[in-house]
């Protein structure tokens, strides 16, 4: 049955399944990685809160140098290789951060998670050059509901592996499962197309001046970015802030998992419709109407500050936020020429990752000095600068 589907379909079956795999394995480790740098670092609260500030974002120091070299690379050598040397290097990163005995050996093994090349971009990059161009959002709105299907699974997964086996063992689960997503695409995923660049690499430097000709990707870069620390800021303390809402400390965590659940639920629903409501609407304006709505959300919960009405924007919030990141990786696919896409993909996540690096950082000073509902407000006054971007820098024009 699967040798009789088109190349881009296998490959987007192939992609999806280990995108799933590396979705969930990452965000299982998200509710108990402080406790296990407690548990390792024997550290204080608030140092605890520091060292999982910087652990958090260490891979996105490096994945913000390194990944638009990978990218280059994809396109001169093929974006399977890359994904491949990402997905297999993602796992022993991890299992590096198993053995970890100290700290400072766990900040230098999490660092190691995206040196391999981003195991994200690498996907969509091959997704994307592989993929007629009328079947682009449908593709890219499969891959990302495969993403979210692995952020609401891996939470649950990961209580359950720590209860069972321990936080320190749930690494080594973890470079397992994304062992798994990478022999996926070594056996499943065919670059069947790919035609090496022979005649000219297309540098970061030249991938950067190849942007900067282009109003649509230049404000697709700045979408990433924008989208990446708007959606950052709030995970770091937003279980503090359900605590705070549930006045009890027993609960708060499941609560929080059950949000993080419902609202990762919504966006895979979303994102899978993505093809269908591309039809309708264009990308741009799309991308500008679900920001608008994602602002409006997120500066309503200081508002409705109860568990229940909290619970419903959330829900709603993750449905039309999961429109947007695939929306945004359309519109740079269909303004990108077939032999650039890796590389401008490649910046474009590194746009990302810095979005993560000072959302991931910026959060606990913030809420320290202004309190634990200030980055919804910062999430939702930086979603309605998309708008402002789209006015400024592309107008009335659409693609």
């Amino acid at each position: 049955m699967f040798k009789e589907l088109e190349l881009w379909k296998k490959n987007l079956i192939g992609l999806s399944i280990s995108q799933f795999l590396y979705r969930a394995a990452t965000r299982s480790l998200l509710p108990y990685l402080p406790l296990f740098i407690k548990e390792l670092g024997k550290t204080s609260f608030g140092d605890t809160a520091i060292w999982s500030g910087w652990i958090y974002s260490s891979p996105f120091i490096i994945s913000f140098f390194v990944t638009p070299l990978w990218g280059s690379y994809g396109d001169k050598y093929g974006r399977k290789r890359i994904a491949l040397f990402a997905a297999f290097g993602f796992a022993a990163a991890h299992f590096l951060m198993g053995m970890a005995n100290s700290l400072p050996m766990l900040l230098v093994f999490a660092s190691l998670q995206e040196a391999f090349g981003g195991f994200y971009p690498a996907s969509v990059s091959l997704v994307a050059a592989n993929t007629p161009k009328e079947k682009t959002s449908y593709a890219l709105g499969i891959l990302q509901s495969s993403s979210a299907a692995g952020n609401v699974v891996g939470p649950v997964f990961g209580g359950l592996l720590a209860y069972f086996v321990g936080y320190q063992s749930v690494f080594f689960i973890v470079a397992a499962l994304m062992s798994l997503g990478g022999f996926v695409i070594l056996f499943y995923v065919e670059e069947k197309e790919f035609v090496k660049e022979t005649h000219e690499y297309f540098t970061w430097i030249k991938n950067l001046k190849y942007i900067r000709m282009n109003k649509f990707l230049i404000s697709s870069v700045l979408f990433l970015f924008i989208y990446s620390v708007g959606v950052t800021l709030l995970r770091p303390t937003f279980a503090l802030f359900i605590d705070s809402l549930a006045h009890s400390t027993h609960n708060s965590s499941a609560i929080a998992g059950i949000f993080f659940t419902v609202f990762g639920a919504t966006a895979a629903i979303s994102s899978a419709w993505l093809g269908k409501i591309t039809k309708k609407i264009d990308v741009t304006n799309l991308i500008v109407s679900m920001s608008v709505i994602t602002a409006i959300c997120f500066l309503l919960v200081p508002v409705f500050n109860s568990l229940f009405t909290v619970a419903v924007i959330l829900a709603i919030c993750g449905f039309v936020i999961g429109l947007i990141l695939p929306s945004i990786n359309t519109l740079i696919s269909n303004n990108v020429h077939e032999n650039r896409k890796a590389g401008v993909f490649g910046i474009g996540f590194s746009a990302s990752t810095l979005g993560n690096l000072i959302g991931g950082i910026a959060v606990g000073y913030s809420v320290s000095f202004l309190g634990l509902e200030i980055p919804f407000i910062f999430s939702g006054m930086l979603f309605l600068t998309i708008p402002l971007i789209r006015i400024v820098l592309i107008k009335n024009n659409s693609k």
